[in-house]
């Protein structure tokens, strides 16, 4: 029976919780704790039946080969046979848990990411960097999530070790002396290498950011940089960037290679000191023939395990950058509503700065004397800026809401939104083909169809870039129409189309959405014409006493549906 997995939206949450990288580690470990069980008990199984196997050996040598008993050699090989036979089956049940709970913690935490860049995006407008994004997601989240790796190989070589150190303690209390002293010698010589390795580590990620978001944003504008004859410039940027991050590099592999070679030669010195020290006691009679290659087997035993737990502290090295990156990268996001609110039953939803209310299942135009003091109250009504609890859709506040919740009930469509590459398909997301094809109508965008080939697996390039602004601005139109939203907020989604075309537009979308809550923000008399209702603003953000503030004056248009 496979173990049961945390519920993914409770494990997100926590993550946001952390204010520490161990603490965001070990939320990060949390919902896949079920299957980390699960590897450590297979592979510490898999542990013990690898250091038991020179006892055997022991027993063959000694009570087999030795005293020429056949039975004995027969029997204990046989044994031996059938235990060596535990092994494989124990490292597939280990390494498939430890596999599908990393897996499961990257995409847990792109998840993560995603939500909390969207909310930090709405909160205060800044976006990442591009460069950020890509290390956090994947070389700052990979190293976190191999944290299930790390503890369950860490388990494993911990198991073995003190196993295998008992064991050989058993034949000869010399022989553990010997271990028990080079375990702790390489703990000081190899711990303030890791403190170094650390801090060396932490500044070679973020010189590698830098230099993703420097490509990123050269590789995005490059036919911009030719036209304006910029190009030698960035390039010139480009390289003294590089040349930091390769010194970087290089400070970095200073204490790399000295825990590299510690994790190579210690385990050579484990395995040198106990066969010297065997050999001496098996000449003087201390002990058998036997006991010596059982304490040779275990030592060469011990030169995997410890030289891996060497490898294991230099994971976790990387996995306490990694999370310390993730969570400095949204620290200043957690004042930001995550949901478990009450519901809030009664009224139509409001904008408490400017007394913008919407009334459920219809289409109001926003006319506004500065564009942007509207956009931000959609902004507030989609919960992209701390909504207020007093902001209730559908009888539920939108704090009441996780992130993806909120995104599912309540669209908001900017004139800044992002139009990702890819077959016109995949752009428009849609539920079926139909839906996708009536979209495109809806928005007057089936120019955009028939210029792509005619068929929905035709390429929109990365931003739209092989289309007009016209056809960019109608495709993320039907893109936001696809998703048929029970509640759609437009900022001037028509600002780049001719009035004709404006016109078909408004009157389809009224015809569309019929029954569900839209918002448009527009100056254009064509939207207000097609409008329920129609609000105005002055451009003052906060109400007067005993007023609407910016809100001058509301009408419901007649023959409203």
């Amino acid at each position: 029976m496979m173990p049961v997995q945390r519920d993914d939206a409770a494990a997100r949450a926590e993550l946001s919780a952390a204010t520490s990288p161990w603490g965001f580690v070990a939320r990060v470990l949390r919902p896949g704790a079920g299957r980390l069980a699960v590897a450590v008990v297979a592979l510490g199984a898999a542990a013990v039946v690898h250091m038991v196997l020179p006892w055997f050996l022991a027993r063959i040598v000694d009570e087999g080969l030795v005293a020429r008993d056949r039975g004995a050699l027969l029997s204990w090989s046989l044994g031996m046979f059938a235990v060596s036979l535990v092994n494989p089956v124990c490292y597939v049940i280990g390494y498939r848990q430890m596999a599908l709970a990393e897996a499961e913690a990257q995409r847990r935490t792109a998840d993560w990411l995603t939500d909390r860049l969207g909310e930090q995006a709405g909160r205060d407008g800044r976006r990442a960097a591009a460069g950020d994004m890509v290390n956090l997601v994947t070389g700052d989240n990979q190293a976190t999530a191999s944290m299930h790796w790390t503890v369950g190989h860490g388990a494993m070589n911990v198991i073995a070790f003190v196993l295998g150190t008992v064991l050989v303690w058993r034949i000869h209390p010399w022989l553990g002396v010997t271990l028990g002293l080079g375990v702790v010698a390489t703990t000081l010589i190899a711990g303030p290498l890791l403190g170094r390795l650390q801090r060396r580590q932490r500044d070679y990620r973020d010189e590698l950011a830098d230099l993703a978001g420097q490509a990123a944003d050269v590789t995005a504008g490059l036919r911009v940089l030719r036209g304006i004859g910029g190009e030698q410039r960035f390039l010139r940027r480009y390289r003294a960037q590089s040349r930091r991050l390769r010194d970087s590099a290089y400070r970095v592999t200073d204490p790399s290679s000295w825990v590299q070679a510690l994790q190579q030669a210690v385990p050579l010195a484990y395995l040198a000191a106990v066969t010297w020290l065997g050999a001496r006691l098996a000449l003087s009679g201390a002990i058998s023939v036997g006991e010596l290659s059982g304490a040779f087997g275990y030592a060469t035993g011990l030169i995997m395990y410890s030289g891996s737990l060497l490898g294991n502290a230099h994971a976790v090295v990387a996995a306490h950058v990694g999370a310390g990156r993730l969570v400095a990268a949204f620290a200043s996001g957690r004042g930001v509503p995550r949901g478990g609110g009450e519901p809030v039953h009664g009224g139509d939803p409001r904008d408490a700065r400017t007394g913008l209310a919407v009334p459920a299942g219809k289409l109001t135009v926003v006319v506004a004397d500065r564009t942007a003091a509207a956009a931000d109250a959609l902004r507030r009504l989609a919960g992209h800026d701390g909504p207020d609890a007093g902001v209730p859709w559908g009888g539920r506040p939108l704090t009441a809401m996780g992130p993806r919740e909120r995104r599912g009930q309540v669209m908001l469509l900017a004139d800044d939104d992002y139009l990702f590459g890819g077959g016109l398909r995949d752009v428009l997301n849609a539920a079926d083909d139909a839906t996708a094809l009536t979209a495109l109508d809806t928005a007057c965008a089936s120019d955009v169809l028939v210029q792509l080939g005619g068929t929905l697996d035709g390429a929109v390039t990365d931003r739209g870039r092989n289309l007009s602004g016209g056809q960019r601005q109608r495709l993320t139109l039907a893109r936001a129409l696809a998703a048929r939203p029970p509640v759609l907020l437009a900022v001037e989604p028509t600002s780049a189309v001719d009035a004709t075309t404006e016109a078909r537009i408004a009157e389809r979308v009224a015809a569309a959405r019929r029954g569900r809550t839209t918002v448009v923000v527009s100056s254009s008399p064509l939207w207000s014409a097609a409008a329920d209702h129609v609000a105005r603003f002055t451009g003052a953000e906060r109400p007067a006493a005993g007023g609407r503030g910016g809100l001058v004056v509301t009408r419901a248009r007649k023959g409203a549906r």
